[in-house]
């Protein structure tokens, strides 16, 4: 989930990027009109042409946020962030969590609930306790407002939260006339191998959730047999599958997931097919052994692009060629047409070893799929 990623924004890192030479990019390759925080979910308005992409903590802003226009049939890319939607949080008498945490890749809502719209923010934070926020147990929780961007109310308890290990990236969507939440659950890490699921949630009552048990997360992937996502990664390390974002498209559910560490050029995202059922069968990884979308290496370039997954673990690559791509997230626009959000390691970052914390931004672009089932093929252009 860009954990240790939000962990060097924190630290100061600055939010202006520049490209690898000297010369004003344009294009794809061009990053002063993406989004200033990592993780950027986008939900629309309802009823409008209207898009609020939020993210996780930056300098500043526990949960950052940016509007962004559908028009003319595309969206309005902007560079600037318009505001904290955190800011006046109400947190309840014995609040889970930290007031103070940074937020985590959250994800925005829009709920109907007798005759008015509830939004939701879903987010990871830190348990109270004696550790650095980066470094303790992080649960799932949501805030609900009458307001997309600010009022929010913090709920009491957990939404998810394991005996053993983290729960974390929590992303929600809606698909077989329900509404899911996908997750990292750590109770199911073991080995070093690391896994993604969902789970329904049950909205029973105004502005509440029902806690999800345990058992009610069904696991829909793990990482054991995807080497490109144990591609260079320290022993001292789980082997990574996180951020998973399950769509429905065509009568079919997809999960799109990133692997590998968050801080290297290798860090990618994979695609799995997962029947006509989200939480029916397990879901089965797309491109073989490959990733699907990742950053193709310049061997002539400066020392900092040179780095990522050898030819044989990639299938292809996103607008701009940016390193590092993950956090994936597909969306629709109002004219029915697929999108989505990605982000990566800004062309300014030099590699981990000169700065284990590099800098992240956001982007969205046009996604296409062609074909069905398993079968099916996926690209994102400018």
């Amino acid at each position: 989930m860009m954990r240790r990623a939000l962990i060097a924004v924190l630290c100061g890192v600055s939010l202006l990027t520049a490209g690898p030479s000297a010369t004003a990019e344009t294009g794809p390759r061009d990053e002063s009109l993406d989004f200033r925080f990592p993780a950027a979910d986008l939900m629309r308005i309802p009823e409008t042409n209207t898009y609020v992409a939020v993210g996780a903590s930056v300098p500043g802003k526990k949960l950052p946020y940016t509007k962004v226009e559908f028009s003319g049939g595309t969206f309005q890319r902007r560079g600037a962030v318009d505001g904290d939607a955190w800011d006046g949080v109400t947190f309840p008498a014995g609040y889970w969590a930290r007031p103070d945490s940074p937020l985590w890749t959250p994800a925005l809502f829009a709920h109907q609930e007798d005759g008015r719209v509830v939004y939701y923010v879903f987010y990871s934070a830190a348990l109270p306790g004696s550790e650095p926020a980066g470094q303790a147990k992080h649960c799932i929780g949501y805030a609900t407002s009458l307001r997309a961007t600010g009022g929010f109310v913090a709920n009491a308890d957990p939404l998810f939260c394991p005996d053993r290990g983290w729960a974390i990236d929590a992303d929600v969507s809606r698909g077989q006339g329900e509404v899911w939440l996908t997750l990292r659950n750590g109770a199911w890490t073991q080995d070093r191998v690391t896994a993604l699921g969902a789970a329904k949630l049950d909205f029973d009552r105004s502005r509440h959730v029902r806690r999800i048990p345990e058992a009610d997360a069904k696991k829909l992937i793990d990482n054991a047999n995807l080497e490109w996502t144990h591609h260079n990664s320290p022993s001292d390390d789980v082997l990574t599958i996180e951020n998973p974002n399950a769509v429905r498209i065509d009568g079919d559910w997809y999960l799109f997931y990133s692997g590998n560490n968050w801080y290297a050029n290798r860090y990618s995202t994979g695609v799995a097919y997962c029947g006509t059922a989200l939480t029916d069968n397990r879901c089965t990884p797309m491109a073989e052994q490959r990733a699907y979308f990742s950053y193709e290496p310049d061997p002539e370039g400066e020392p900092r692009f040179r780095p990522g997954l050898p030819d044989k673990f990639r299938k292809k690559n996103l607008p701009g060629n940016k390193r590092g791509p993950g956090a994936f997230n597909a969306f629709q626009a109002p004219d029915g047409s697929w999108w989505a959000s990605w982000n990566y390691i800004t062309d300014a970052s030099p590699l981990p070893q000169e700065d284990p914390s590099p800098e992240r931004q956001s982007r969205i672009g046009r996604l296409t799929k062609t074909g069905s089932g398993a079968t099916a093929e996926f690209s994102v252009s400018w």
